[in-house]
């Protein structure tokens, strides 16, 4: 019987169930849904079987998919993860690790699946966003600023072949010059929000960026984030319209608190949940959402996920 799985997206750009049967070891299971649908009976096949590793192999969308669909599957003993990184971001994977795709690294997946010589695990606890009646699970949420520098970067860098670090270097950039641009009226006015954070009491205002992972490391080395305490998510928000906005981008790229934060309104801080009302969309993981017609959108630390990497 099979302890490991691999799961790939099969709408991805470079994923077919072809292309991983062509890598796969003997005896790996694999499956690769073309709809959002068909995660959680892939990954209940899976758990019949006795999967206990699941390798992930796709972007970080597809990541969110899996361990969204993995509750229905697998109850509260969800199994390891291996992230195969293969999508135009691979944030997480360059966080916990990953496993090479190719036929010697999923073979190597395949033998430490069974003997348990990892070369390092991590354990993460991503964020479960609920809203509008559904939940996802994933690790970089964001508005704002966030949202349409994503917007920007799907429709003008992915779309022309630009990924990984590139991709996203190209779309700082892109996102650093519309927010100084003739649009920068637009960007810099934000986007009203009602936030309350573990239970305080809810404050309302216009919000330029707001971000949270529960990461340890982003891409490019850049983790604007300094908040001290014990949650699990990390979460940092610059206030519209954003005041010293060069000066706070140059200390929150080498990640360091703005030495004006407190009186410019840029605010850092860890928690486990986090309590929004907005009527704009979000990014969850590279991908936008629109929040219910209440507009209530809820960030809560999830249970802890073990990583396994080669």
């Amino acid at each position: 019987m099979s302890v490991v799985g691999i799961i790939a997206n099969g709408r991805s750009w470079r994923n077919t169930r072809e292309a991983v049967l062509n890598h796969a070891p003997p005896g790996v299971l694999v499956e690769a849904p073309e709809t959002l649908d068909g995660y959680p009976a892939a990954l209940t096949r899976f758990a019949q079987a006795g999967v206990s590793v699941v390798a992930v192999d796709g972007g970080d969308g597809t990541l969110r998919d899996v361990l969204s669909a993995l509750p229905q599957a697998y109850g509260d003993k969800p199994p390891s993860i291996a992230i195969i990184p293969s999508g135009k971001t691979n944030v997480a994977a360059l966080d916990v690790g990953g496993v090479a795709r190719s036929a010697e690294g999923l073979e190597r997946l395949a033998q430490a699946a069974t003997s348990g010589a990892w070369r390092a695990e991590e354990i993460r606890r991503p964020i479960m966003v609920t809203t509008d009646g559904w939940t996802r699970i994933g690790f970089v949420f964001g508005l704002g600023a966030y949202e349409r520098t994503t917007r920007l970067v799907n429709e003008r860098v992915h779309s022309r072949g630009f990924a990984q670090g590139i991709g996203v270097a190209l779309g700082v950039l892109m996102g650093g010059a519309a927010a100084f641009g003739k649009d920068r009226q637009i960007w810099r006015s934000g986007v009203p929000l009602s936030i309350a954070v573990d239970g305080a009491p809810a404050r309302s205002g216009h919000s330029f960026v707001l971000l949270a992972t529960s990461l340890h490391r982003l891409i490019l080395r850049l983790y604007p984030f300094w908040g001290e305490g014990e949650g699990a998510i990390r979460l940092t928000e610059i206030a519209a319209p954003p005041r010293r906005l060069a000066r706070g981008f140059l200390a929150l790229g080498l990640g360091r608190k703005p030495s004006f934060a407190d009186k410019e309104g840029y605010a850092s801080l860890r928690a486990d949940q986090v309590s929004l009302t907005l009527s704009d969309p979000f990014i969850l993981d590279g991908d936008a959402f629109s929040p219910g017609p209440d507009g209530r959108v809820e960030l809560k630390a999830g249970s802890a996920i073990r990583f396994v990497s080669l």
